[in-house]
């Protein structure tokens, strides 16, 4: 595991939240910036969700360039630039969130490596996207993609071009991946809705000829009994296509979805997930699915290298 870089220490940045009394420390908000435009804009949208969850901020920028020091064992010419590329993000998370307390991490080496290492260790993960719909990005998958597709952590991938119109729903797409994956999926997209006082638009995407167990998202009785006051609007779409998914939901907050059926060893995400990605002009929450086959160690190194 690399071992970071001098990271950069602004005041107080490195104290760890700790509630009172013997309560865990709240674990971080974690934000993967490189110095683009769209990075910044994921650093403005973790700092307010840090600050929606009370929970500290931690700015990651994994930086390949740095794999390599020098022959006199000096740091690398390049960390200037990686400074520098925490510093703005950390300026654009304060000036957003000023109550949050941020701290700076340079990671050398494979983005999509760090990036999981650091999910691992926080309680959501976000990344900024810079697609645009255009027909390479059908196949050219970008870090975000790889990193929503194995992170052990929620992943929220903010696009370039962001819509979150005041007032309309958060929106949970369910019927991507097991019953477990829609539970998760639920209530995800519940306290999500509660911490911006928005209703809860729930979108039910599996297709009818499926069988599947029973669960407390199809029992509208259950939803106020675990989140009484909510507003839940119930729409069925089996079989949706991800263009029907997108006119179905957006512009909103936030679309919460399962991550799919993939699991640690698979690379990338699936079509519809790839293409809500590209166009979906609203943050998107994936959300690791439930039952994952279990890894031996070997399998793990494999996964994260």
């Amino acid at each position: 595991m690399p071992t970071p870089i001098a990271p950069i220490a602004q005041p107080d940045a490195q104290e760890e939240d700790r509630p009172a009394g013997d309560d865990p420390p709240v674990r971080e908000v974690v934000v993967g910036v490189d110095g683009s435009e769209c990075g910044i804009g994921a650093a403005k949208w973790a700092a307010q969700e840090a600050e929606r969850r009370s929970a500290p901020l931690r700015i990651v920028h994994a930086a390949p360039y740095l794999s390599r020091r020098g022959d006199t064992g000096e740091p690398p010419p390049e960390l200037a630039r990686a400074r520098r590329i925490t510093a703005q993000a950390y300026t654009a998370a304060i000036h957003t969130a000023p109550a949050v307390r941020s701290a700076t991490e340079v990671v050398p080496g494979d983005p999509t490596t760090a990036l999981l290492r650091a999910a691992a260790a926080g309680q959501l993960l976000v990344l900024g996207s810079s697609a645009t719909g255009a027909a390479d990005e059908l196949v050219l998958a970008s870090v975000a993609m790889k990193v929503a597709a194995r992170s052990p952590q929620p992943v929220v991938v903010v696009p370039r071009r962001r819509t979150e119109p005041a007032g309309r729903p958060v929106v949970a797409v369910l019927g991507v991946g097991e019953r477990g994956d829609d539970e998760a999926v639920a209530d995800f997209a519940a306290d999500e809705a509660q911490r911006r006082d928005v209703p809860l638009s729930v979108l039910q995407t599996r297709p009818a000829r499926q069988v599947v167990p029973a669960s407390w998202v199809d029992d509208p009785a259950e939803w106020e009994r675990r989140y009484p006051g909510m507003q839940v609007d119930r729409t069925d779409l089996p079989g949706a296509r991800a263009n029907e998914v997108l006119g179905a939901t957006c512009p909103s907050p936030l679309l919460v979805i399962s991550a799919g059926h993939g699991d640690l060893l698979h690379r990338n995400l699936d079509g519809p997930h790839r293409w809500l990605l590209r166009h979906c002009t609203s943050p998107m929450a994936l959300i690791p699915r439930v039952h994952r086959p279990e890894l031996d160690p070997r399998e793990e190194i494999i996964a994260l290298g």
